[in-house]
């Protein structure tokens, strides 16, 4: 199944270039937000998940002006960091300003192939939906991503906020799939129709968290029954969206019945990721052609990341699926081949 999930991770469709964005629009400004002076840089790991660096102030943008009139405006952010990972495959930066009650502006950083390479990359755009990245102060974080038991440290020397405005064409706010290059953030999820819908957002991820971790649990005490009862009848390939049988999926192949659920959670760090964030992570799910692409409802849970020091007891389990409410239950519908 790591095999599967590391050849999944590494197949990412590639970034265009922003090099024929950038000739149609208008360079505003930019800010300093993280600055080593090449001596000391910001030290970050792929096991460690979002990491702050400081805090941002309203003041400390106050030198970028405002949008010109009859555009739309965009901002990125312009990296140097290293990528220290001892393999060879993919991995990636992100940067965060987050806000309380707010959502947050996520940059993602072109996927390396490489391991061990000084890197200097502009992210995606992000287009807040009033032009204004932050209207108070917001917490500046950054995480590395690797595929799950592949450890990436890396070094942070610089970090660039920049603005550019564009020529608005009336549809930057129309299409509210997420993009396939991960080239460009939509702030769809910001108008006013979906707000109702954001609100059971938390809710729906609660019941898909506790679901994942009663079938995990189906795992360790070994509860056939129960663990293909979950499995939907209409299950894919996570990487592929083609059909394959429940009834062909391998049960949990050692005898985990000495854990409990509870050693599971101190042993590892499980994520559950809504449509918006696996879509940026995984964009070639939503390619032209391809037999089935997850929608809204559903949630990806990912089990794998070890906790710093403690038991990998679970090694080669069902750690890694995508589930979905069907008839009134949630149903595992997706799982690695």
């Amino acid at each position: 199944m790591l095999k599967k999930l590391l050849i999944l991770i590494m197949a990412l469709c590639p970034l265009v270039s922003l090099a024929a964005d950038e000739e149609q629009g208008t360079f505003a400004g930019s800010i300093v937000l993280f600055n080593s002076h090449s001596y000391q840089p910001f030290l970050v790991n792929s096991d460690g998940g979002w990491t702050d660096i400081k805090q941002v102030y309203p003041e400390d943008l106050s030198s970028i002006p405002a949008p010109l009139p009859g555009s739309t405006r965009k901002w990125r952010v312009k990296t140097s960091y290293i990528d220290e990972s001892t393999q060879i495959g993919q991995s990636t930066l992100q940067i965060r300003l987050g806000q309380i009650e707010s959502d947050d502006a996520v940059f993602t950083m072109p996927w390396t192939e490489k391991a061990s390479r000084w890197q200097e990359k502009n992210s995606n755009w992000y287009i807040p939906y009033n032009g204004v990245i932050t209207d108070g102060s917001a917490r500046l974080s950054v995480r590395m991503i690797a595929p799950p038991r592949s450890s990436a440290p890396g070094k942070i020397f610089r970090i660039e906020l920049e603005a550019w405005d564009f020529p608005y064409d009336g549809s930057e706010f129309e299409d509210r799939r997420p993009s396939l290059q991960m080239a460009y953030s939509s702030p769809a999820q910001l108008l006013s129709p979906e707000s109702a819908s954001r609100r059971s957002t938390v809710s729906k991820r609660d019941e898909a968290r506790d679901f994942s971790l009663d079938f995990v649990k189906n795992n360790l005490e070994g509860n056939l029954p129960a663990f293909y009862k979950a499995l939907s009848n209409n299950l894919r390939v996570l990487e592929t969206g083609l059909s394959q049988s429940r009834y062909r999926i391998a049960p949990p192949s050692t005898d985990l019945s000495a854990y409990s659920i509870a050693d599971y959670e101190k042993n590892y760090r499980y994520h559950i990721y809504s449509y918006d964030e696996y879509a940026e992570l995984f964009p070639q799910w939503f390619e032209a052609g391809r037999r089935w692409s997850p929608d809204r409802e559903c949630y990806l849970f990912l089990g794998t990341e070890v906790q710093p020091g403690m038991s990998d007891f679970m090694k080669g389990q069902n750690l890694v699926f995508m589930v979905r409410p069907e008839d009134g239950s949630w149903k595992i519908i997706a799982l690695p081949e």
